[in-house]
């Protein structure tokens, strides 16, 4: 699997009819993905950020608009114009900022 950091910049809240007629909610994510690679020719370093959408079909993963994620991804097989094409797959969402670690409260005569 490979790591990316995304930012979701918005979220936008739709529904999708399937082909059955069934409704089903999706989040529509507007992110900027933060990635630097290096030239294969000339060995320097390149700023290959972007922004783009993805959906989240998922009603139990937790993203907040404005917040940093380590998203991991897989390749797998694409749906519908991609079927047969290599695609990437998101497989966890892991929020970059880290929990408040509790500081020992000072004890009397200490």
């Amino acid at each position: 699997m490979a790591t990316e950091k995304v930012r979701v910049l918005k979220i936008d809240n739709e529904e999708i009819t399937t082909k059955k007629g069934d409704k089903r909610p999706m989040r529509v994510l507007h992110c900027f993905v933060e990635q630097s690679y290096q030239d294969v020719k000339t060995g320097e370093m390149v700023d290959g950020s972007f922004v783009a959408k993805t959906s989240v079909f998922d009603e139990s993963i937790e993203l907040t608009a404005g917040e940093e994620y380590l998203v991991e991804y897989r390749l797998g097989e694409g749906y519908g114009m991609d079927a047969g094409r290599m695609v990437p797959r998101i497989a966890a969402w892991r929020p970059m900022k880290q929990k408040p670690v509790a500081k020992p409260v000072a004890t009397a005569g200490a």
